[in-house]
């Protein structure tokens, strides 16, 4: 596996424990607040779904994808881009929510948007990404040699 796809693959592993264990603290009611449990359940469901399910699309996308259409990778570099975009945005959408649930500034919750922006942008540049790979020209094929015959003793 490329070190990008490992990379969103331990994101999404990162994610899914972080997750869990903030699940967990949710069912045990650990929240200071009704306010702060609005934002603490989109936290949740953020680092859940843009962290472990689709960071983990994204790394499985980028190993099979350009296997199962028998063509290369149409950009190696843009899925680097693509990973940090995404590792900032989810990061930066998960901590402002945090930050949100426990200050009494509401502006907390204006960070959100861009590093959302953030995220969006990965998400195209993956669109894209793919795209071009399934659509690409398929790689020349390599020319079959009939075995050779083994030599004949006597």
């Amino acid at each position: 596996m490329s070190p990008t796809v490992i990379g969103f693959i331990k994101t999404s592993l990162l994610s899914l424990a972080v997750g869990v264990v903030l699940g967990v603290l949710m069912a045990l009611r650990v929240l200071p607040d009704p306010k702060a449990a609005l934002y603490i359940t989109s936290a949740h469901a953020h680092i859940n779904l843009l962290g472990a399910v689709m960071m983990l699309i994204f790394g499985v996308g980028y190993h099979i994808l350009p296997r199962f259409s028998g063509r290369p990778l149409h950009n190696e570099g843009l899925s680097t881009v693509q990973l940090w975009l995404n590792i900032i945005g989810l990061a930066g959408i998960f901590i402002s929510l945090l930050a949100a649930a426990y200050s009494t500034a509401d502006l907390l919750r204006y960070a959100v948007a861009p590093f959302g922006a953030l995220y969006a942008v990965g998400c195209v540049l993956f669109a894209w990404n793919m795209w071009m790979t399934i659509s690409g020209a398929l790689p020349a094929p390599t020319p079959i040699k009939p075995a050779a015959k083994p030599p004949v003793s006597e």
